[in-house]
């Protein structure tokens, strides 16, 4: 031992005592691949050797760092993580401490990385001796903090295009949640801040498996533009103003997107109610579209927010304070589904008419656009789904086979694909039975090449030459999206007027009556609360409000009084 700290005449007292108690303890090699593929051991041992309980982090000194700046480097590596992180361990002012380096993050701080943090900070913390003079770990908070008035100070420049750019590179975080916004309110938000343009025409908007919202791009046929390779060449293509759709029939009334518009030009921190509330009132538009604006400015402000483009004196929120005024008459075509239900002979016609619809065999219903009989695999299937159980059509169309137990009782919809984000539930009974042998009948015949696809309701347009990819098997796009062609040929062949959002309303109200209250319904509607069922659920047929009002008028039917 004397002959080892003889030959290095700058060792440390600490470097002593550690050489001590390591010199027999594995050391990790310095090289990203080696740090990639290494995990600690937690256990906590004695003197024998014996498991006596279990580490919370973990400290593994490197094989080639002794006798170089790099001295007292390790790695530290925590259990509930797993992640990993350069530290360097020092010895100033008599007080061994631990500077932390960075996290080790393949690709983008590794080794090479390190090293070259290190260098900095052993260059001007140690004298020509070697020996540590300064504390590491004040330059270290003072550089935080010019980091965070740099920050300050971009934002300043920061205009509402830039950030809007940013958000797109950061794939719409959601604003109180980690993770991503759905599909959905992906593609309502790039409609408000870059559509209206031919950029739009390039993207596609998919999820993963957790429900998270992925954009990617695609090529443009008819425009003869190229796919992009990622953001910044979507906007290298498409600048401000360039690509602005004129054409009547895909923007019939001339909106501009804020990334196009003037307003795009405005520093973020510029950015009023007033503004707001001009530019989605410039042309006439519905409240439900005026309400979907306003949410994707609630996105980019929240990530400008979370992001501190906005600086640490963050400005009231703008939109908070913007309010637009519910018309008396609502013109949206839905919104006169409302408050109707389906009558009980009206959903045996459905249900009947549903199952012939579901396949080419037994439909009777006429194409006008081809002429010929066409049936709607897996889009009847989900509709019949949504009859006998009431569930939304956007969790429905998520649900994969796996999510069936093994005895084929229930259906478990995991958080990512409900709309409360939580965990519920669907019980096969013989009405959700039926519908499940409906399918599984189709994978042992006509359409044996999905058996593979784990979608319950897969679309009918799937890549047959990439049936043998897992990931395009298992991805967004093998699943079906939309039952708006078996709903329409379903009206035309019933003669019933109404919307699939009335299967939910219906199941809702008789879910309620034959239970007797709303609390009970709730369990298998998976409202959050009993007035969201009253109020906006449990409607009522024609023939029951006359019984209703019969039923009162008894009460009223007084005997007349004769005179005596």
């Amino acid at each position: 031992m004397s002959e080892k700290t003889t030959n290095d005449k700058l060792v440390s007292k600490l470097d002593i005592k550690e050489i001590l108690k390591t010199s027999n303890k594995f050391k990790l090699k310095f090289t990203d691949f080696a740090i990639s593929n290494y995990q600690s051991s937690y256990h906590k041992t004695d003197k024998d050797g014996k498991i006596i309980g279990v580490k919370e982090n973990t400290y593994t000194p490197f094989d080639s760092t002794k006798n170089t700046y790099l001295k007292g480097l390790k790695l530290r590596q925590f259990r509930r993580s797993n992640k990993k992180y350069f530290v360097l361990q020092i010895w100033y002012e008599s007080k061994a401490s631990y500077i932390p380096i960075g996290e080790f993050i393949p690709d983008k701080f590794g080794v090479r990385q390190c090293e070259e943090k290190v260098f900095e900070l052993f260059k001007a913390h140690t004298n020509d001796k070697g020996y540590w003079i300064r504390n590491p770990r004040t330059t270290i908070n003072q550089q935080s903090d010019e980091e965070r008035r740099a920050i300050v100070e971009d934002s300043l420049k920061l205009t509402i295009r830039e950030v809007i750019e940013r958000l797109c590179k950061a794939n719409f975080p959601r604003s109180k949640r980690e993770g991503r916004l759905s599909a959905s309110s992906i593609q309502s938000a790039c409609k408000t801040l870059i559509g209206y343009n031919w950029r739009t025409h390039h993207l596609i908007f998919v999820e993963d498996y957790n429900g998270h919202g992925l954009v990617r791009f695609k090529a443009n046929r008819s425009k003869r533009t190229a796919k992009p390779v990622d953001w910044d060449d979507l906007f290298k293509k498409f600048p401000t103003g360039k690509g602005v759709i004129k054409d009547d029939k895909f923007n019939p009334n001339g909106e501009h997107c804020v990334y196009d518009d003037p307003i795009g030009g405005e520093k973020i921190d510029s950015l009023t109610p007033g503004l707001i509330k001009r530019f989605i009132e410039r042309n006439d538009k519905g409240f439900g579209t005026k309400k979907n604006m306003l949410e994707a400015f609630k996105c980019l402000w929240s990530f400008a927010v979370d992001k501190g483009y906005l600086g640490d004196n963050i400005p009231n929120n703008p939109t908070m304070k913007v309010k637009f005024k519910r018309p008396e008459i609502a013109n949206s075509p839905g919104t006169k589904y409302n408050d109707r239900r389906f009558t009980d002979d009206e959903l045996k016609t459905i249900h009947s008419e549903l199952v012939k619809l579901s396949s080419k065999e037994t439909s009777t219903y006429l194409s006008k656009r081809t002429n010929k009989i066409v049936g709607f695999p897996f889009q009847a299937e989900a509709l019949l789904f949504l009859l006998c159980t009431g569930r939304r059509a956007e969790e429905t169309l998520k649900i994969r086979r796996s999510m069936i137990n093994k005895e084929r009782t229930l259906i478990t919809l995991p958080s990512s694909i409900t709309k409360a984000r939580k965990v519920e539930y669907v019980d096969i009974t013989p009405p959700v039975k039926f519908v499940l042998d409906m399918l599984d009948r189709k994978l042992q015949g006509e359409f044996q090449r999905f058996r593979f696809v784990d979608w319950l309701f897969p679309t009918t347009r799937i890549n047959k030459d990439r049936l043998h990819e897992d990931r395009y098997v298992r991805s967004d796009l093998t699943r079906c999206k939309e039952l708006r062609g078996c709903w329409t040929a379903l009206v035309r062949q019933t003669g019933i007027e109404g919307a699939p959002k009335m299967l939910r309303k219906t199941f809702s109200s008789i879910a309620k009556m034959t239970l007797g209250t709303s609390s009970k319904a709730r369990v298998l509607t998976g409202h959050e609360q009993d007035s969201t069922l009253d109020i906006h659920y449990d409607k009522h047929t024609t023939q029951q409000r006359k019984e209703y009002a019969s039923k009162v008028a008894n009460f009223f039917e007084f005997k007349k009084v004769e005179n005596e």
